[in-house]
């Protein structure tokens, strides 16, 4: 379907353009579209930032355990505990950075 030149027309001095019937009933479908998938990403960004945050607090925790003394790389033969404590601190930041919490929380690195 070849794109057509919108139509402008003045109503009460005001501009407008007209559509047809089937050029608005598609407008509106679109619009109903883009508002359920905002939807969807509050939840799913809402969900990101609980999930982050909950992360954050168990990472303190554990910490603060009797595994506080011990530094183990992510690569490296220990119990799967510090294994997962090693790794993290990454993964907080990737998921405060999709999360959209403020550069200030999180610290931005280069993207490769």
């Amino acid at each position: 379907m070849a794109k057509r030149n919108p139509r402008h027309i003045m109503v009460d001095g005001q501009p407008m353009v007209a559509l047809t019937p089937k050029e608005y009933a598609g407008l509106m479908t679109m619009r109903r579209q883009v508002g359920g998938l905002g939807a969807r990403l509050r939840v799913v960004r809402d969900t990101l930032r609980d999930t982050t945050e909950f992360l954050s607090a168990l990472l303190a925790a554990l910490e603060t355990d009797d595994l506080a003394g011990h530094h183990y790389s992510a690569g490296s033969a220990a119990p799967p505990v510090a294994v997962l404590l090693a790794s993290a601190p990454e993964l907080l930041h990737h998921a405060s950075h999709v999360a959209g919490y403020p550069h200030s929380r999180s610290p931005r690195r280069p993207r490769h």
